[in-house]
């Protein structure tokens, strides 16, 4: 009989046992989070950079995608990044000027003449020094850029052409000085909201009008609340795809470098899909019945030379926007 119950007992320890270890994951996961929604550009590169990473080593290390702020905001994944809840996640440049404000110059508008100037920028001597910078101070590391699409600003009924015409616009902006003072300067009346709580601002009258890249108005569906589309192009923006100090623990030097690989490629990869996209955009755009309008880019950029640039030089990093506009 006490034979018997020891063997009923290890019979159930190892059924036990050997569903638990059927559970367990035999490859390394890479948890992904990013605020945007699938179906843009930079999606399609989280969709490409998982591909390699899987491919590449042969499904050891897998990249699970939590898109459309399924991880929370962009302040909260930085945040589960110093909490080692998330491996990787793909920002905006909020993320250098909530934590390296003296660089909050990457967000000037007209500041970069094209992608080539900010590319060389980003990937320079200003990009090393500002991703030191995040480092020290967050413990958080880049490993490439993905390009966004110029910024444009639209309204819920108000054409805008000169900046005369912002003169009280209530207009949504990040909650980041440098677009609060900016679009202060140029006439409006800057109100700074959460990514996540811009549509229902938007459709609640809350505020009259926004600025982002087309992949964001039209993932977003902003094209429900807004009739105009100024062709500003005031702003080359970017993601920044980054990590934190538990990816160097987590995975080995061999393993590092593929993963680092793999969104390098990725970037290169999505940043000649964003090119394509911008046109499915405005086609998106024009079938939603929102009307497209050219603007004074003479008279906003001569507002962005003599008043937000000085205006803003003061708490930079000592000539930085010199050595922006010097870099080839």
């Amino acid at each position: 009989m006490k034979k018997r119950l020891q063997f009923i007992c290890l019979f159930f320890i190892s059924l036990f046992c050997g569903c638990s270890n059927s559970s367990q994951k035999d490859f390394a996961e890479i948890k992904l989070g990013y605020v945007m929604s699938a179906g843009g550009a930079s999606h399609e590169g989280a969709l490409e950079f998982a591909r390699l990473v899987k491919e590449r080593t042969q499904g050891k290390i897998q990249v699970k995608i939590y898109s459309n702020g399924q991880l929370g905001n962009d302040r909260e994944m930085i945040e589960g990044l110093s909490l080692r809840s998330i491996d990787m996640i793909i920002v905006g440049p909020s993320l250098i000027g909530w934590y390296a404000p003296e660089y909050g110059v990457m967000e000037v508008p007209f500041l970069f003449r094209d992608y080539e100037h900010l590319d060389n920028v980003l990937y320079g001597d200003i990009g090393k020094e500002i991703e030191e910078t995040i480092s020290s101070k967050r413990k958080i590391h880049f490993l490439a850029y993905y390009r966004r699409g110029p910024r444009y600003l639209t309204t819920t009924k108000r054409k805008v052409i000169k900046p005369a015409d912002l003169n009280g616009l209530k207009l949504r902006v990040p909650e980041l000085p440098v677009y609060i003072e900016s679009w202060m300067l140029f006439g409006a009346n800057p109100t700074p909201i959460a990514y996540s709580d811009m549509f229902m601002a938007l459709k609640q009258g809350i505020v009259d009008g926004q600025e982002n890249p087309l992949e964001t108005i039209c993932t977003s569906h902003l094209y429900e609340t807004q009739k105009y589309v100024m062709e500003t192009n005031h702003l080359l923006s970017y993601y920044i795809v980054a990590v934190g100090d538990h990816f160097y623990e987590k995975f080995e030097r061999e393993q590092q470098e593929v993963v680092i690989q793999a969104i390098k490629e990725s970037a290169v990869y999505q940043n000649e899909l964003m090119e394509e996209y911008e046109n499915s955009y405005k086609k998106i755009l024009n079938e939603h019945h929102v009307e497209f309008i050219p603007v004074d880019r003479e008279a906003f950029e001569k507002i962005a030379l003599e008043k937000i640039a000085p205006a803003l030089s003061e708490r930079l990093s000592p000539g930085i926007i010199k050595r922006i506009t010097a870099v080839k």
